[in-house]
């Protein structure tokens, strides 16, 4: 019997049942056993857990604490005495989960700090940040030298506790060697937004919207007012030194001064909706050591602005400072508005329109007074003139202007004047009657703009003024009236070059109008002298020679 139980037990075999009521209450049993185990296991691993996660918490990984002395300087900053500095302190978490944080700020003795230097606060999740700008005064007879600042942040994760310390160097220096470290190398104005300068206006000067004497005039009589709000604007190019071996912050400052009294003109900084413009004229800046920096400065200049010479006074401090270390001063030059391109421009638009207006109303008078042959012959030399001076001036004017510069007219003259003149002079010649030149450059104005697209209105008004003058001035000299004399070189050179001198300064001052181009008068005078009369009359006296050659073929 014993045997027979032993064997049972070891095999795993009962043959004996339980009733039911045993069996639920071992399973009952065996339940609770478990959860009491489950909940023994949970107290064991959570202090591991939470002692392996306090143990990976790196301070310096899971967070970033900068100290920025002055605001701005990431490395050795610069300041002299009597400045009011702002210390800037940051800190950021990178840990999922509350953080409680105690930074203190250390400044050396003698700096006056105007606030608490301890500041407590707490990050509650990843990238949660902090800043302050903590202010201190360094007093105007501190000792000049290197000083350290220090930052320190106790770190508190989990009732754990971690220390961070930061440090910034000062360098306090005295006003001489600040003044040496930092210059105004360049100033640049008018320049564009990125300060590179503007090459569409003189070096120097500033063109002012000044009201017409005219209008002004009118005013007065009629005692009307003209509503001054609106204001143009322009920008200074300040390029800015740092020879010394701190990084500085500055601040970049101007005025625009009356050369006679030497107070600023408030019309070159007027109020922008009730706001003065010293609120957007400067610009804070950070110099690296051993490094320049270009910046631009906005310029607004309202309609009550006159022109005349005055005085650009560029003013540099450095951040926290009301002490000027470095000026830098420039004459500059206020252009009003040149009522003369407007005024030609208009007279010749209307010049232009006139003409074309009179032509078209009356076409059928002005044809019939040529013959067949006369007509074929004008179409002949304006269709050579296209072939020979526009197409080839299509692919070489920006070849010249690319090899010589502003000299490229001295090469292009060679086809738009001088060969150009040898045409006109020799067609005159052999049909010597009002309206052979204004029929000549319609033919160039035509096949210019059909073939190559050059429909523009400075076109239009160059020719068409161009051809006004001649023809009056050929007809009052006599050469194209009911006596003509064409062979006469010396007055047909003298007209034909007064003639083209006219038109140079119209399309000159079209080009200015229109496109807001800006032309120095040496090189307005050049071309006009240069081009206009010389290359004219040396292309009218070898084209009287042509006309005379041909006249005698043709006869």
């Amino acid at each position: 019997m014993t045997l027979s139980v032993l064997k049972m037990y070891l095999t795993g075999t009962r043959k004996c049942r339980k009733s039911e009521k045993s069996s639920n209450k071992e399973k009952g049993s065996g339940m609770k056993n478990i959860a009491i185990l489950l909940l023994a296991l949970v107290l064991i691993v959570q202090p591991a857990a939470a002692q392996i996660q306090q143990e990976d918490f790196k301070p310096e990984d899971m967070t970033t604490f900068i100290i920025q002395v002055p605001h701005g300087v990431e490395e050795n900053g610069l300041a002299v005495g009597g400045s009011t500095l702002s210390a800037y302190v940051f800190f950021e978490s990178y840990y999922d989960g509350n953080m409680n944080v105690t930074m203190e700020l250390e400044l050396p003795e003698g700096f006056v700090l105007h606030e608490t230097p301890v500041h407590s606060f707490s990050l509650q999740t990843e990238y949660d940040n902090w800043y302050r700008l903590v202010e201190f005064y360094i007093p105007e007879d501190m000792p000049y030298g290197t000083y350290t600042v220090t930052a320190t942040a106790v770190v508190e994760v989990e009732g754990t506790k971690h220390t961070i310390v930061r440090t910034a160097q000062l360098n306090l220096a005295s006003k001489e060697e600040v003044t040496d470290e930092i210059s105004v190398s360049q100033l640049i104005i008018p320049s564009d937004e990125d300060g590179y300068g503007d090459p569409s206006h003189l070096s120097n000067t500033l063109v002012v919207q000044e009201t017409s004497p005219a209008l002004k005039k009118l005013l007065k009589v009629t005692d009307l007012k003209l509503n001054k709000e609106d204001f143009t604007s322009t920008f200074i190019g300040i390029e800015i030194t740092n020879t010394g071996n701190s990084t500085i912050p500055v601040i970049v400052t101007y005025d625009i001064l009356d050369t006679k009294t030497g107070e600023p003109v408030k019309a070159f900084k007027p109020e922008i909706m009730g706001i003065s413009a010293d609120a957007a004229c400067y610009a804070t800046l950070t110099l690296s050591p051993g490094s320049s920096s270009l910046i631009s400065l906005p310029l607004y200049i309202s309609q009550d602005a006159m022109g005349g010479d005055y005085l650009l006074r560029v003013k540099v401090k450095l951040t926290g400072s009301d002490w000027t270390a470095v000026t830098k001063e420039q004459k500059i030059t206020a252009i009003s508005r040149k009522w003369g391109p407007i005024i030609t421009t208009f007279i010749a638009s209307l010049l232009g329109l006139t003409a074309l207006g009179f032509f078209i109303s009356r076409s059928r008078e002005i044809m019939d007074r040529f013959k067949t042959r006369n007509l074929v012959l004008i179409a002949l030399f304006g269709t050579v003139s296209f072939a020979t001076i526009n197409l080839p001036m299509t692919i070489l004017w920006e070849l010249s202007h690319a090899i010589f510069g502003p000299f490229s007219f001295l090469f292009t003259g060679l086809f738009n004047e001088i060969l150009l003149y040898m045409l006109i002079a020799s067609l005159v010649v052999l049909i010597p009657k009002p309206g052979v030149v204004s029929l000549f450059m319609m033919v160039r104005f035509l096949l210019g703009g059909f073939i190559t697209g050059s429909f523009t209105p400075i076109t239009f008004i160059t020719l068409s003024v161009n051809a006004i003058i001649l023809e009056l001035m050929l007809y009052a000299a006599g050469i194209t009236s009911k006596n003509p004399a064409p062979e006469n070189r010396f007055k047909m050179g003298i007209i034909c070059g007064f003639a083209d001198m006219t038109s140079g300064y119209v399309s000159f001052s079209v080009w200015m109008v229109l496109y807001r181009l800006f032309y120095s008068d040496w090189y307005i005078t050049a071309n006009i002298l240069i081009d206009g009369f010389l290359y004219t009359f040396i292309g009218t006296w070898f084209g009287i020679s042509l006309g005379n050659r041909l006249k005698k073929v043709a006869e």
